[in-house]
């Protein structure tokens, strides 16, 4: 059976990248731009995982977190990977409140969200 990953990111060049990379036979791999997209895919599909950015289109208001928080509400069991260029301690706490499984400092290696995706059974 093939897994679903949704990537949200508002850097097209990190999108196109994670996706050519990730994606395989039993990984499909879609991706967002925007919260208003995000949230649109994760309401229509059922995905195994999520990478999202924390700061979309420079505001850390209606960026990733809260994204973030609408997966955990709307899909609980969906595992979550922050992967930002704007990394805080701060972020990094509410992330993990939020229920984000990984949080990790752009650049991230393909190696390193491959084997969070293996921990997150993707």
């Amino acid at each position: 059976m093939q897994k679903r990953v949704l990537v949200l990111d508002d850097e097209p060049g990190i999108l196109m990248s994670f996706k050519e990379m990730l994606q395989s036979e039993t990984v499909l791999v879609d991706t967002a731009a925007s919260v208003k997209s995000a949230e649109a895919l994760l309401l229509l599909n059922d995905y195994s995982a999520v990478i999202l950015d924390v700061r979309l289109g420079g505001s850390l208001r209606e960026g990733g977190m809260k994204v973030l928080r609408f997966l955990k509400e709307q899909r609980p069991g969906t595992g979550a990977i922050v992967a930002t260029g704007f990394g805080n301690p701060e972020s990094m706490q509410e992330a993990f409140v939020l229920g984000a499984a990984f949080y990790f400092q752009k650049p991230v290696s393909i190696n390193t969200l491959q084997n969070a995706l293996r921990s997150l059974g993707v």
